[in-house]
């Protein structure tokens, strides 16, 4: 036992050396032996041999390393400049639980918080936003980084499994073009984030589990080292399950891994990774409970029958590799197959599927255990995402690029490690015909050999790292990603109401609603985003009685939809339809009882309709959840002040102005109010306020060369600071005042007769 610290110490030397053939390769049958080996050396020398290896193998691992971080800066370079795609917004910018520290006791403790209970990424996007607040360079450069330090924690697991070109597997898998699908998606930072805690779970299992090689069978249970990478191992596991549920497979798939490095798993492998398999299940239970409930996975268009299943699993497990093969076209969102369970052609998929690890498995005595793990880690880590647990995106697609983040790492390996078989052979290949068989391998090619291995893995890497950058490109700017697909996806719909949603914001109605009204025709009116859109745009147009059934269809198909709510009840309103606006905003309280933008709106209705007393109770709810609700807080303010109780609305207001000090009609608020309650002085401050963030907003609007006309606001504070000013014996003041409100009276009148005239003019007299 004791010499086995100096052994695991050789070993890494050793493995540093096989491991990377972008640097160096030796084949193993021309290894000189180790200066640690008491065969050959003692003493003086070796000390200073292991020295010596020791600093040769730190610098090996440093420049690896490094070269590892700089390729991944290089192929993901344009996403430096990359924007925002898909629900990027949803998760980061419209989400108020990451634009506070106090969130964090939400984010973490209620699952309902978000859209999807994985409290480590949201914990993440917090921090990130206290550093660079709403700017999208800071978080694809944590992907890229974060993607780099994955690939050096994944080439340290294949060394440590005794792996031959290790480096240029995890290289390989670094800058293959199916990564930029989860490196520029901001919202995929959940999937590098959870890799970045599983590897290190992974590494420290191996360590415990003394891999590679057989574990004596005098060992101990658990020594207090092993306990020590235990510990470790689990805490980042539970870690990487926070950040996204894909890892909850892993303990499964090392179970295969240990029965390649043994004749199988032992009753102790078993025993410490239950508990590991334990966090998985739970961590699955949540995410599909939460899938079905909050995303909306649910439906008829999720029932598929056995046959149906079994087919479309078959064409997953074949796309992935065909995909890592040729890489082109890469798209955002792929078509969506035709699964008919009759056609028995469709057959071959799951049929072939099984039969391969079974052909691996059959020959593993001629060919190792290896390629059998190695498609066996694929198809396990991919097992979640083949449609047998509906999904939401299975709506549009079955197949992406992000879901084989982690699965494609056993197809990479199993084919670099055939490379590497493959350019063995020609090492040991004898140059000449006459050269017998058993001569030594240094007559042959070997000599050769480490050019052809570093000349080909360079090929590779340029030429996948060319198709990554390339493809990095299509996401700058964001809209080019949806204008792509549809080039290649021409039924895409969701790329069609993505666009159109767009289109729409940016003044090009008729443009935008074609491609609504087609996207809600190819998802033939049962994607509640795209009829939430097509609500949004008639009721931007003020065609409300239209835009009520589209907001009504989306709600049939997802009822946790705050923003879609909101928007049906302001339509509602805007008609004087309040008694059903009400109703709406009641069941959707009910339903909603944690949403602080339901219960704001709920209790501003309320206190508009003079019930203040009523209202109250909702505003405090409002701030429990949200406590920056501005909104909120001013209209509790309010409603206090009502019911006279003025002394305690005074901190709220206060409160409301310190979250949001250009809050316009804030200070217009508690300035009437102040005047109400006998502080003039305090009243006359807030309304020059008032006029001073309108003084700014009009030079904003001036420069962005638009006019801004003569709000109702404006006349109302010159005409209360004039009170004000009259309460505090400044009459000339006051009368200048009461001049300027005068003055932009005329103006707002002689403005709404002009814009009368045209009307009459262009609607032919009808308006008469």
């Amino acid at each position: 036992m004791a010499h086995r610290g100096g052994k695991a110490v050789v070993d890494r030397l050793v493995l540093c050396q096989v491991g990377q053939v972008m640097f160096k390769y030796t084949p193993m049958s021309k290894l000189s032996p180790v200066p640690s080996d008491p065969a050959v050396s003692s003493g003086s020398t070796v000390n200073a041999a292991a020295k010596a290896g020791r600093w040769s193998a730190w610098c090996q691992f440093i420049g690896a390393a490094l070269a590892l971080l700089l390729l991944t800066q290089i192929a993901y370079w344009p996403l430096h400049t990359a924007g925002y795609i898909w629900d990027d917004a949803e998760w980061l910018l419209q989400n108020h639980f990451v634009h506070h520290w106090r969130g964090l006791w939400s984010i973490w403790l209620n699952p309902k918080a978000s859209i999807q209970y994985y409290p480590l990424v949201y914990t993440a996007f917090v921090v990130q936003w206290h550093l660079w607040g709403a700017d999208a360079f800071g978080y694809h450069l944590v992907n890229i980084c974060l993607q780099g330090l994955n690939a050096i924690l994944l080439w340290r697991i294949l060394v440590n499994l005794n792996l031959r070109g290790a480096w240029v597997a995890a290289a390989i898998w670094a800058i293959h073009p199916v990564q930029v699908e989860t490196v520029g998606w901001v919202v995929e930072q959940k999937s590098l984030l959870s890799a970045l805690f599983l590897f290190p779970a992974i590494l420290a299992w191996i360590r415990f589990a003394d891999l590679p090689g057989p574990r004596p069978a005098d060992a101990p249970f658990l020594t207090a080292r092993e306990g020590r990478f235990y510990i470790l191992g689990t805490v980042a596991f539970l870690l990487s399950l926070l950040a996204k549920t894909d890892a909850c497979i892993i303990p499964v798939v090392l179970l295969f891994i240990l029965g390649w490095k043994r004749a199988g798993p032992h009753r102790r492998d078993v025993l410490l990774l239950a508990p590991w398999m334990l966090l998985g299940f739970l961590a699955a239970l949540m995410t599909i409970h939460i899938e079905h409930g909050q995303v909306g996975a649910h439906g008829h268009i999720y029932h598929y029958t056995i046959a149906q299943h079994l087919i479309i699993a078959g064409k997953d497990l074949w796309f992935y590799p065909v995909k890592l093969f040729w890489p082109w076209p890469m798209m955002e969102v792929y078509p969506r197959w035709h699964i008919n369970h009759f056609a028995m052609w469709q057959w071959i998929f799951p049929v072939s599927a099984c039969a391969v690890p079974i052909i691996l498995l059959a020959l593993s005595r001629k060919i190792g255990r290896g390629p059998f793990a190695a498609a066996s880690a694929y198809g396990l880590l991919i097992s979640p995402l083949l449609g047998f647990i509906a999904f939401y995106t299975e709506i549009y697609t079955f197949v992406a690029d992000h879901y084989q983040y982690l699965a494609c790492i056993g197809i990479i390996v199993l084919i670099t490690q055939a490379a590497v078989r493959i350019l063995d052979r020609v090492a040991n290949a004898p140059s000449d015909p006459s050269v017998s068989p058993a001569s030594p391998v240094g007559t042959g090619t070997a000599g050769t050999f480490p050019w052809l291995a570093i000349s080909i893995s360079a090929l590779v890497l340029l030429t996948l790292g060319t198709m990554t950058w390339a493809q990095s490109e299509v996401y700058t700017p964001p809209m080019r990603v949806w204008k792509h697909d549809l080039r290649y996806n021409p039924t895409c719909w969701v790329a069609m109401q993505q666009i159109g949603a767009y289109d729409f914001v940016q003044g090009r109605h008729r443009e935008g609603l074609a491609l609504l009204h087609k996207a809600n025709q190819l998802s033939h009116g049962e994607n509640f985003v795209v009829n939430s859109n097509l609500g949004d745009a008639y009721r931007a147009l003020r065609q409300y009685a239209r835009a009520i059934p589209y907001y009504r269809r989306s709600l049939a198909d997802a009822t946790i939809q705050p923003p879609t709510i909101r928007r049906l009840v302001q339509c509602y309103e805007a008609m004087g339809n309040w008694a059903r606006a009400y109703q709406d905003l009641l069941r959707a309280v009910r339903l909603l009882p944690r949403s602080a933008t339901l219960q704001t709106q709920l209790a501003d209705m309320l206190a508009k309709a003079r019930h203040p007393k009523r209202a109250i109770p909702h505003f405090r709810i409002a701030i429990e959840y949200q406590p920056d609700n501005t909104k909120a807080l001013l209209g509790l303010a309010q409603s206090l002040a009502r019911l006279g109780q003025w002394q305690e609305a005074i901190p709220y207001y206060q409160r409301a102005l310190k979250v949001s000090p250009a809050f316009v009609r804030g200070h217009f608020v508690y300035g009437f109010g102040l005047l109400q309650h006998g502080d003039p002085a305090a009243a006359a401050a807030e309304f020059q306020k008032v006029l001073g963030l309108g003084r700014q907003l009009r030079l904003q609007q001036h420069t962005l060369g638009r006019h801004l006309l003569p709000e109702p606001w404006r006349i109302q504070t010159h005409q209360q600071l004039a009170l004000a000013l009259m309460a505090l014996h400044h009459p000339k003041q006051a009368a200048v005042q009461n001049l300027l409100a005068r003055s932009l009276l005329r103006r707002q009148q002689q403005w709404t007769k002009k814009q009368t005239k045209k009307y009459r003019q262009a609607s032919g007299g009808v308006a008469r």
